[in-house]
């Protein structure tokens, strides 16, 4: 999935030849802890946190305070990647830029938490499956042809590693609301199941 989408592109950007004292009153006032500062061309030059900027001299400029931008996003990265390096950076906020290093907005932890909650269907409302299959090939595919056989349409699959080596636990979310009738395609078909839960959905 795309950034895109969930980039924020009213997240305030300051020119690097500004004061500091302009913006530690500015960022004051909307609760921004990082900056993003960009050039005369709206290109990124760096990012500053607001405990670095507290303890400068604020009579400076912003340039004299910010860091080289290390992690970035660019608009055609993956929502998968932007996770990572917010992890990689113990950063909350990432600039993301275009092709021509101009800023067109940031993603931050929330709007991960959003693209993911999208890309996982959890704010749709259905049955959530927790099922652990053998790790080799075809073994989801049966699964999944089961439901298909019974018109259960599947809103996303994730996978992850369980306690055995041999395993994958997977968690399938469906549209359809009767666990029971979930339970007893799996239960038919000698499918073991962790637990089957309706979830309600939800958005933000």
């Amino acid at each position: 999935m795309n950034i895109d989408k969930w980039t924020n592109r009213t997240y305030p950007v300051f020119d690097e030849n500004r004061s500091l004292k302009e913006i530690l009153a500015e960022t004051k006032k909307i609760g921004l802890t990082t900056i993003i500062s960009v050039d005369k061309e709206g290109r990124l030059s760096g990012i500053a946190r607001l405990d670095e900027i507290l303890e400068s001299d604020i009579s400076g400029l912003l340039s004299g305070v910010v860091s080289e931008p290390v992690f970035y996003c660019r608009d055609s990265d993956f929502i998968e990647d932007a996770a990572l390096m917010l992890i990689e950076s113990h950063d909350y906020i990432l600039p993301v830029v275009n092709d021509d290093f101009v800023v067109v907005g940031a993603i931050g932890v929330f709007e991960i938490l959003e693209g993911l909650m999208e890309f996982t269907a959890m704010d749709k409302p259905g049955t959530r499956i927790s099922i652990v299959l053998d790790d080799k090939p075809g073994a989801l595919r049966d699964v999944v042809d089961f439901l298909a056989e019974r018109e259960v349409n599947i809103l996303s699959i994730i996978t992850s590693a369980s306690e055995s080596e041999d395993s994958r636990r997977v968690v399938i979310r469906t549209d359809e609301s009767d666990i029971s009738m979930i339970a007893e395609i799996l239960q038919e078909q000698g499918i073991p199941f962790e637990s089957i839960s309706e979830e309600e959905g939800f958005s933000v």
